[in-house]
């Protein structure tokens, strides 16, 4: 050890120093804690009780008022934590004219039972979101709930624009003849505008589902498009939907050394011309060397494209239904008749046969194709896979009458359940409806032996141009009628059980005829599809047409509550 009087003093201070530092820490030069020095344990916050709350739920979140009718909805408290209190519920937001007195559900209980009423003098409404509002003291809980005022079957639906939409494409007159609903529920009515040149063109418009022009389609919701060159007579008479949403347009169109050809454009979702289809989206074929019109068209599940119509085929069998199937590409399928092409005369001698409507049915798996029209009666026929005949249906593949009519013709077609189709048009200028079995033959159970004859004017001109098909099995048909001495029309349409019995719930005795043009001018219902909304929910029918507003006929759009 050393004696130097300053290293031991050094070694003293460092000594002291070490001492105190482990003081300071509560340990020693040992570091082992005496048990009169430890520390007190840290005392323990106590967790606090869960908060007393609730939440609130509805029976549905959405809520379909008729106008002068009620609808309850159960309003259900889940209570947590405890919570035994009172709830207030109360409805915000609500349309105008609807009106829910807030309910209570008391302490302890879980439901109570929250009424929406709407008088007869409410206005429809677009879905409006609402909501359903609990409280109890500081406790707060909500839920949303979509509200609508509506109108009874065959009541005009005023919250369709105004309950009538007209359009005016481009410069000229405007005639809307087809229509399809896009699965969002946008509408697109299809047709032609004439041009100052003295021809038509291709007309299309897509409305969204409260009515306004569609902005992010054509040129404002709108555009017309051109086929033949040198302001030809280009008309659009059906519209079909692909899966991938593009936009397939059928019709005629003035040919190159021909009087009219099919003609078929292709649009992408936005209505640009798909460059992919045809020759720069636009397809025209010549049938019969002659005046070859399309009428109909429909889409297969392999995705190609069939269209029907009529095409002059000589003085001796006149005016024959016509068909065609084209590739995905808009080039003609070879495996269809005879080289994408079928020629049907139906009658004999120079008869007009002309197909309007065309529907896909299948039998013993495969897809065959239904095509109807006429011009005097009802002349259907059906086509195998491959196009020929279908000799298993009716009288060698054909049907030729139905009515002995000299005026009249089927112009559209709906299923009609258990692979039965229903066929509408018109016979003696009387809507005339016919339900045919997988074979052909006529269903007795459906009206008269398997017919329908209405009336809609006792003195006047009426016709079917569209059916549809409820989910319920009840059939609606949009045509158009001329009341009383007018030879102006007005739309009309009409509703019947699945059995083929006027449905008395439906407008006035299951008829709804509207003027869609003001004083005594024309307009005439064309087409008629369906459109879900499940915002609603509901289903409601759309009808589409043209109307003289006075500057000249327009597209015109209406639209039924079902």
């Amino acid at each position: 050890m050393s004696r130097d009087p300053k290293l031991q003093k050094l070694s003293r201070l460092a000594v002291l120093f070490s001492m105190a530092a482990l003081a300071a820490c509560g340990g020693s030069d040992n570091d082992t804690a005496e048990p009169g020095n430890a520390p007190p344990p840290a005392e323990e916050t106590p967790t606090p009780p869960p908060a007393a709350e609730f939440t609130l739920e509805l029976s549905s979140d959405k809520a379909l008022v008729i106008q002068g009718h009620s609808v309850t909805l159960t309003a259900t408290l889940t209570r947590k934590n405890g919570f035994a209190g009172a709830v207030l519920v109360e409805l915000q937001g609500l349309p105008a004219g609807v009106a829910a007195q807030p309910v209570s559900i008391a302490e302890g209980a879980t439901t109570a039972e929250i009424t929406l009423s709407a008088p007869l003098t409410a206005a429809h409404s677009l879905p409006t979101a609402a909501t359903a509002r609990g409280s109890s003291g500081n406790l707060v809980a909500t839920r949303g709930l979509t509200v609508t005022v509506g109108g009874e079957p065959g009541v005009l639906d005023t919250s369709f624009g105004t309950g009538k939409v007209f359009t005016s494409v481009a410069e000229g007159e405007d005639f809307a003849y087809g229509m399809a609903v896009q699965p969002d529920g946008k509408v697109i009515s299809v047709g032609s505008t004439s041009t100052t040149a003295g021809g038509a063109d291709f007309a299309i418009a897509r409305h969204e589902r409260d009515g306004t022009l569609d902005a992010s389609f054509g040129s404002g919701g709108k555009l017309a498009t051109a086929i033949a060159a040198g302001g030809g007579s280009d008309e659009a008479q059906a519209v079909a939907l692909q899966a991938d949403g593009k936009i397939v347009v059928a019709g005629y169109a003035t040919g190159a050394t021909t009087d009219l050809d099919f003609a078929l454009v292709r649009y992408n979702a936005d209505g640009t011309l798909d460059a992919g289809f045809g020759t720069g989206g636009k397809v025209t074929t010549d049938i019969g060397g002659s005046t070859d019109r399309i009428g109909a068209i429909a889409i297969q599940a392999d995705g190609k494209i069939v269209v029907a119509g009529s095409s002059y085929s000589g003085p001796v069998t006149g005016v024959d239904f016509a068909l065609a199937r084209y590739n995905a590409d808009g080039t003609l399928d070879a495996t269809f008749g005879n080289g994408g092409k079928v020629v049907t005369p139906m009658k004999n001698f120079t008869g007009t046969d002309v197909v309007y409507s065309l529907l896909l049915q299948m039998v013993d798996g495969e897809q065959r194709i239904v095509a109807a029209g006429g011009d005097g009666d009802f002349l259907i026929a059906r086509y195998t896979a491959a196009g020929a005949l279908d000799a298993s249906f009716a009288n060698g593949g054909k049907i030729v009458g139905l009515f002995g009519s000299v005026g009249g013709g089927a112009y559209a077609m709906a299923r009609g359940g258990a692979n039965t189709i229903v066929v509408a048009g018109h016979a003696e200028s009387d809507v005339a409806l016919v339900r045919l079995d997988e074979n052909g033959a006529l269903e007795p159970s459906f009206g008269n032996g398997g017919k329908v004859v209405t009336p809609l004017s006792a003195s006047n001109w009426d016709a079917a141009t569209a059916i549809v098909r409820q989910a319920d099995g009840k059939f609606v048909v949009g045509g158009w009628v001329y009341e009383g001495g007018s030879s102006s029309a007005n739309f009309a349409a009409v509703r019947y059980t699945a059995t083929g019995v006027l449905d008395t719930t439906f407008g006035s005795g299951g008829i709804v005829v509207t003027p869609m043009a003001g004083a005594s001018r024309s307009d005439s219902g064309r087409a008629l599809v369906l459109q879900a909304d499940e915002r609603v929910p509901t289903v409601r029918a759309l009808q589409a047409g043209e109307a003289n507003e006075g500057g000249g006929f327009q597209f015109a759009l209406m639209r039924y509550w079902l």
